[in-house]
């Protein structure tokens, strides 16, 4: 392998929002949003801050984080990670978001703390529903302060609302005092949310978000020598973003924003920051980014999670390493930390030997045994039928992110319906409304098992119906190849070599978030349904993810 000292972004390709991190030791960990998969909050782990591994999740306990019927986007949001000294315990602090419906935002906010990143995390300690993407900052005095955005639902008044401060007492697991007002923002693009509190040479630096989620975001840092303000705005505001010009958008409840789209920008959608100081004295901001597909405006990809490296000016502010305000595909690394010219895509190889990848997730719920088990046929991974992918409670879908515009997803099953409405097989998804589904199912027409497509797009169902091919056997190998903005469905049978097409080059770029409205990303994976009598079951043989660069970087050493 060669060494660089050029980290390249992102450095979490692939859905992974909103993200905080996190530095003990020589350690960096790093969380980000699930939203309605389960478990909740990954927490992943990199000692260069180029390469990151899945190291854990958090939220393991269904009877507190309960996410079926949980409308897309709502479920975890923007968790916060922070450790304190004194106690040397790690602090998570979380949003669930229940519901948007008329913009009133109901949601909870809750603490947990452990000894170790890998837990036991403590019960949840509520906190306040006051708004969403609370953080908690360790003050040296040993006071313990929440920053929250306070989600102002009232008509005339400025939208979403403040950054409040509110002290926290550990010892009674309550926030206790006044609520205090102390920013409004630090620029006038709007749509304020996602505050951080640190502090320098006696400064307290506060560090938002603002612009919306889309086209128009940025980080953006104010100070003050009183906790409590008042807050003084950086004259470089926003110290990063995509669209490095000043514009009015208070009040625009538009978070997309595509009309702020930058061509020149080298990514898009930057802001949401979250700063760190490493153990080499030198200071990175990560935060969210998006790289829509070439020519269009559409991040099938979804929101990923970028890196910057930052210094201190003489007077005190934070400004990218790079100069200017305009986020970068690359940044300088840590100084003398070597990073090794490792891909940072995902490869998923599971054959369900032992146990199920914890990269393989579920949505609005835990993957137990009334559902998925190892135990009915060794070395396959049994799924139960339940309900349809258009469902927002019981859906038996196991699946992970994709991270690259050219991929290859494979499956191995074997599944014998008995009715039309029994189904198995591989899933491109986006959310509920949104996904695809190359499917082993019982076809009266054919009076056989059959394979074909289903589509849901905005919650309307499409059938391929002309290509659907007779499996009797009811063994298959299904492959999906992604490239860019489209995918193409093979099959084969198993132990053939040659792959088959099943459909046409379909589109996926309905399954964005400027498209699906959402703040989700593709996903990958597979699973089943059963409206009959929820009685079936398909057992699945492998499972596989393969980003075309890795493909590419293997048929270069052979």
């Amino acid at each position: 392998m060669t060494q660089s000292n050029i980290i390249q972004n992102p450095i979490l390709p692939g859905f992974t929002p909103d993200p905080v991190i996190l530095r003990v030791g020589k350690v960096y960990y790093l969380a980000t949003s699930t939203f309605h998969w389960f478990p909740g909050i990954q927490i992943f782990e990199s000692s260069d801050l180029a390469h990151w591994t899945l190291r854990t999740s958090v939220i393991h306990d269904a009877n507190f984080l309960k996410l079926k019927g949980t409308a897309t986007p709502c479920g975890v949001w923007a968790p916060d990670l922070t450790f304190d000294e004194r106690t040397q315990k790690f602090w998570i602090v979380m949003c669930q978001m229940h519901n948007m419906n008329g913009n009133l935002f109901d949601q909870d906010n809750y603490a947990m703390f452990a000894d170790t990143i890998d837990g036991p995390w403590s019960k949840p300690i509520y906190l306040n529903s006051i708004g969403f993407d609370a953080s908690l900052f360790h003050d040296d005095d040993g006071k313990h302060y929440l920053v929250t955005l306070e989600w102002d639902t009232r008509k005339g008044y400025q939208h979403p609302g403040a950054i409040v401060l509110e002290e926290f007492d550990p010892e009674q697991k309550s926030l206790v005092g006044k609520t205090t007002r102390i920013s409004r923002g630090g620029t006038d693009r709007g749509c304020l949310e996602a505050p951080h509190l640190y502090k320098r040479n006696g400064w307290y630096y506060l560090m938002t978000a603002e612009g919306g989620t889309g086209y128009g975001h940025g980080v953006v840092i104010q100070r003050s020598r009183n906790i409590q303000g008042p807050y003084e705005s950086d004259p470089m505001n926003p110290v990063i973003t995509s669209t490095p010009y000043k514009y009015f958008r208070r009040n625009d409840p538009d978070s997309l924003r595509i009309d702020l789209y930058n061509a020149k920008a080298p990514m898009q959608k930057c802001g949401h920051g979250s700063l760190v100081h490493t153990h080499t004295d030198e200071w990175y901001i990560v935060h969210l980014s998006a790289r829509p597909l070439p020519g269009t405006t559409n991040c099938t990809l979804g929101r990923e999670t970028s890196i910057q490296k930052m210094i201190w000016t003489d007077d005190g502010w934070l400004h990218m390493k790079s100069g200017g305000t305009l986020a970068q595909a690359t940044t300088e690394g840590m100084t003398n930390v070597e990073i090794k010219s490792e891909s940072q895509l995902q490869v998923i190889n599971e054959s369900f030997d032992t146990s199920i990848d914890q990269r393989l997730i579920s949505p609005y719920g835990p993957h137990d045994e009334s559902w998925v088990t190892l135990d009915a046929r060794p070395g396959w991974v049994r799924i139960y039928g339940r309900q349809s992918f258009f469902s927002r409670f019981d859906v038996s879908l196991l699946a992970t992110r994709i991270d690259s515009f050219q991929t290859t997803v494979e499956t191995s099953l074997e599944f014998h319906p008995i009715h039309y409405s029994q189904s198995a097989g591989l899933v491109l998804y986006y959310d509920d409304c949104n996904w695809l589904f190359a499917r082993l199912y019982y076809s009266e027409t054919l009076g056989t098992t059959g394979l074909a497509i289903m589509k849901g797009e905005k919650s309307q169902k499409d059938e391929y119906l002309l290509d659907r091919i007779a499996v009797p056997e009811g063994k298959a190998e299904i492959k999906a190849i992604i490239d860019y903005g489209e995918v193409q469905f093979s099959w084969r049978r198993p132990g053939e070599q040659d792959w088959q097409h099943i459909g046409p080059k379909i589109d996926i770029q309905y399954m964005s978030d400027e498209q699906a409205g959402g703040f989700t990303g593709l996903m990958a994976g597979f699973g089943a349904w059963d409206a009959y009598r929820r009685q079936s079951y398909a057992d699945f043989d492998s499972f596989k993810i393969t980003p075309k660069q890795i493909c590419d970087q293997f048929d270069e050493l052979i």
